[in-house]
């Protein structure tokens, strides 16, 4: 091989490898994004209107709650809660109060219902006899994933409560002018006022009024209460 023929070789050989080489010393553009995500979906009705939509704190669960033809619904993830679509007193203030225990596993609901009353008159013929309801009084409702308490007095609208495990939630209701205090399903009361405080790591204090004195009572949840 002649001289000139070694110089075209080598050439050609360098050539070869620059082209091999090349795109490897390039930023290559990426084809999709960085960050990863674990996609869950889920299908939401139509609406008329979205009023809330949020995410529990342990991030696995969302609450949608919405109207449809008057009618409202609470979404959590696929489950849909309708057992409380009666007609609510829809003004700003009364419209239903939502919450989720911090790690998701109970929805909680307050909601005003207007109740009809029923009068009766006295009837000169066979003594007492209805007539159709002439008021309604709007009392307060709470609901527990698919467990419905009340309805309570419209004077006073209870606050759900949990502890951070989610498995105690209390409230604070009022029943014909006198305080109660529900924790899971034991009732505590009456008394002539009530308050009621969960901490976050799970203290659980009852503050009430009764015959003039005032109390602070701490509750002790009993493990495995149906095994006792």
């Amino acid at each position: 091989m002649t001289p000139k023929q070694k110089t075209i070789y080598l050439l050609s050989v360098l050539g070869l490898i620059a082209v091999i080489l090349l795109p490897a010393c390039r930023p290559q553009k990426q084809d999709e994004s960085i960050f990863i995500f674990d996609k869950q979906k889920f299908k939401l009705p139509k609406y008329d209107s979205l009023e809330y939509f949020n995410i529990s704190a342990d991030g696995n669960r969302f609450l949608a709650l919405y109207k449809t033809k008057d009618k409202w619904y609470a979404q959590v993830n696929k489950t849909v809660f309708d057992d409380f679509q009666g007609t609510f007193l829809d003004s700003f203030t009364n419209k239903p109060k939502y919450s989720l225990s911090s790690e998701g596993s109970k929805l909680g609901l307050v909601y005003q219902k207007e109740k009809s009353f029923i009068f009766r008159i006295a009837d000169e013929d066979n003594g007492n006899s209805n007539i159709s309801p002439v008021d309604t009084l709007p009392m307060w409702f709470v609901q527990i994933n698919q467990y419905i308490y009340g309805g309570f007095d419209g004077d006073y609208m209870p606050e759900i409560k949990y502890t951070s495990n989610g498995l105690v939630f209390g409230f604070v209701y009022k029943k014909s002018g006198l305080y109660y205090i529900r924790l899971n399903e034991e009732v505590f009361g009456p008394y002539q006022k009530a308050d009621l405080s969960i901490t976050y790591d799970g203290r659980i204090t009852i503050a009430r009024i009764d015959r003039g004195y005032a109390y602070l009572e701490e509750i002790e949840i009993i493990p495995n209460p149906k095994s006792r």
